[in-house]
């Protein structure tokens, strides 16, 4: 029984169970559903345990290079409106705005020159924790270094298909100003298209 690759945010790691299930009567074996958990679970243990490798972490920045991703909520129109884009131009770029009556009140950037990549959960997606961040605050007054960043990530999954990639939007500690909290949980994004 093969893991399912397109459940797994690294495309080349494809674990497997040998052997032959063998069905005795009611009573003396594990049921068909008690083995698909089994396995489902030894598939998890199997992904999650390898550590990152480089090749893995460069395949993901490469993934990612040059894309912007943007989301509202609750949608562009919306009144009160929070919206967060995501760039992968610097390499990573976090842009918040909060607007009232279609006038923004909070405007802050965190920018980063690099980032690390972390696996998360069973495999399916990984964390990005920016390196070294700096801050500025546009909205209500302007300042830099004056946002405490904490523990900021950004989780990412299915980050190699371009039509199930989503992120969520991680601030554990609480310090993140408004439109914090917004993208708690998986969220598509969309996508901007760039021409160069």
């Amino acid at each position: 029984l093969a893991c399912r690759e397109t459940n797994m945010l690294w495309p080349s790691f494809t674990p497997r169970i040998g052997g032959a299930v063998t069905v005795l009567k009611a009573g003396a074996a594990l049921s068909v559903f008690g083995l698909l958990f089994i396995a489902g679970a030894a598939c998890a243990e199997l992904v999650s345990s390898d550590p990152l490798t480089a090749t893995e972490v460069a395949a993901v920045k490469a993934e990612l290079a040059d894309r912007s991703f943007r989301q509202f909520d609750p949608h562009v129109d919306g009144d009160p409106r929070k919206g967060v884009i995501l760039d992968f131009f610097g390499p990573l770029s976090i842009w918040a705005q909060y607007a009232v009556g279609g006038h923004a009140l909070n405007e802050w950037e965190i920018v980063a020159d690099d980032y690390r990549v972390e696996r998360a959960g069973s495999g399916q997606m990984a964390t990005l924790y920016p390196v070294a961040p700096r801050t500025l605050q546009r909205l209500p007054t302007e300042c830099s270094a004056c946002i405490n960043v904490g523990d900021v990530s950004v989780s990412v999954r299915n980050v190699f298909d371009p039509d199930r990639i989503a992120f969520r939007l991680n601030d554990p500690d609480g310090v993140l100003p408004l439109p914090f909290p917004a993208f708690t949980r998986w969220t598509e994004f969309r996508e901007d298209e760039w021409q160069n």
